[in-house]
């Protein structure tokens, strides 16, 4: 398939003027379609689930194990 010069040209323009968030899930979606082929899509994170990628990311978030979500989830019973 040749590159369409034009599209290529869009699309980095439309990448230059995302928010850094915006950026973040663009780039897993733009990774996503060159490991499917271009075929499926992935998922694409709501805001706050994007946001809570960025602060894991930046280490900012607290580290759990499976038992501690299990025992959270099992509380209420």
């Amino acid at each position: 398939m040749l590159t369409q010069t034009a599209e290529r040209r869009e699309l980095h323009r439309v990448i230059d003027t995302l928010p850094d968030d915006g950026i973040i899930v663009a780039l897993d979606l733009i990774k996503g379609l060159r490991r499917s082929g271009g075929v499926d899509l992935p998922h694409i994170p709501n805001a706050e689930t994007a946001a809570a990628i960025r602060e894991g990311r930046a280490g900012n978030r607290e580290k759990v194990t499976i038992e501690q979500v299990m025992a959270e989830l099992n509380a209420g019973n």
